[in-house]
């Protein structure tokens, strides 16, 4: 079959889709009886937020729910909040980061990692990624260090974590506190240790578009006590419910209300006892798609280095151009594969187009950082995109509906000349 047949072959051209449009496709959020009956349970209740009672705060369900998340990631603490960037700011400030300090982060994240660095009156100072994992690469985060570097916030990004043993090495050898981003990936491991574990505290968010989904809200999780209590000041408004007397003391300190409510700390609770399963779903529909784009040239499926477990939060594909019949390059070639995917039906998008540096928030502040100093990020950008959507992630789908995806993967890539 020559170029011009396959050409005429694809759905943009007339074509027959690749995905039917009987083909099952999951919406996520999933929403289930068991949901209904936990948010009813508080409606019953009346119980909306935590109530101040003699024997202390009471609010069922947002305690349970942080004392189930703790158990799940295999931590001593986990303070419920009202949103990821919450989290992240909790964490930050909790470990010790001060107004001034300098916070190296990754060029690849969404806007809350450096946004919560700010929130903590700190200076987010960027590093480019390992062009496989998407992930901070150990020796470009060496190279960010200076006299005022205080910590770091390492981003288990797309549901694979870090490559941990060298960047905590790094933090040991030049005495930072270490902080993570685990927003995408509860549940992923490294070495058989969970995201979430790895510094002194980490962030978690459970937006709707999350694996673990509840709409809005996040978490802050720690091993150390001291920590927990700075960030449940934080999350409280400067309030404190100590054991000694049960009665509210106040920290005079600058503080904000991140506090949650009973509702969505219900729901929270139906979600979290369905992660494991929805986490397997996607790693299933990943091994599938690994299988079946195995061989196929120009299409290169997610890396996950030996000894590391990952969630597929996202399913970043990266294109090799130089394997197919084209001369597009770039980003002229991403945008034309999305294009002939979405007319297969092939649910797709680019969750970001630029590194960190080049938001205007972050432009304010550090003009003179610019997103050619991150190339392995800007490269990153131009030469991928993801398979599935928020609305259709990978992890709630069918096996039909992916190896449908795949046949338009593969279509679309043997037919690149007409692109």
């Amino acid at each position: 079959m020559n170029s011009k047949t396959l050409t005429s072959d694809l759905a943009l051209r007339g074509g027959r889709p690749a995905v039917a449009a009987t083909e099952p496709k999951v919406e996520w959020p999933i929403l289930t009886d068991a949901d209904r009956e936990a948010v009813l349970r508080v409606v019953d209740r009346k119980i909306l937020w935590a109530q101040t009672r003699p024997e202390g705060l009471y609010a069922p369900e947002q305690f349970a729910l942080e004392q189930e998340f703790a158990a799940f990631v295999g931590v001593k603490h986990a303070l419920a909040v009202n949103g990821g960037t919450a989290g992240l700011h909790m964490a930050l400030t909790a470990a010790g980061v001060e107004p001034g300090d300098e916070v190296i982060t990754s060029a690849f994240s969404f806007l809350a990692t450096p946004a919560a660095i700010l929130h903590a009156g700190a200076t987010p100072v960027f590093a480019d990624i390992d062009p496989r994992t998407f992930n901070l690469a150990p020796a470009e985060i060496e190279r960010k260090i200076t006299p005022r570097t205080r910590a770091l916030m390492v981003v288990d990004i797309h549901g694979l974590c870090a490559d941990w043993d060298p960047i905590l090495e790094l933090a040991r050898k030049h005495d930072l506190i270490v902080t993570e981003d685990a927003c995408q990936a509860p549940g992923a491991t490294y070495k058989g240790r969970a995201a979430g574990t790895f510094g002194a505290a980490a962030g978690f968010s459970v937006n709707g578009t999350k694996n673990f989904a509840v709409g809005e809200g996040g978490f802050m999780v720690t091993n150390d006590d001291e920590v927990r209590a700075r960030g449940n000041w934080l999350k409280q408004v400067g309030e404190e419910l100590p054991e000694s007397d049960r009665t509210m003391a106040y920290k005079h300190l600058l503080a904000w209300n991140y506090r949650t409510q009973e509702l969505p700390c219900a729901l929270g609770r139906a979600q979290l006892a369905r992660l494991r399963a929805v986490n397997a779903t996607g790693q299933r529909n990943a091994r599938l798609l690994g299988e079946l784009l195995q061989g196929v040239p120009g299409l290169r499926p997610p890396y996950v280095p030996e000894g590391s477990v990952s969630v597929y939060h996202k399913y970043r594909i990266t294109l090799a151009p130089e394997e197919l019949d084209t001369r597009l390059r770039g980003a002229l070639l991403r945008d034309a594969f999305l294009q002939a995917l979405r007319a297969e039906g092939v649910d797709c998008d680019l969750w970001g187009s630029a590194p960190l540096c080049a938001h205007p928030m972050i432009q304010a502040r550090t003009p003179r950082d610019r997103a050619d100093d991150y190339p392995a990020t800007v490269a990153m950008f131009a030469n991928s995109f993801c398979l599935g959507s928020d609305a259709h992630p990978l992890y709630c789908q069918p096996e039909g509906l992916v190896r449908a995806w795949a046949e338009g993967l593969r279509k679309v890539a043997a037919a690149a000349a007409g692109l």
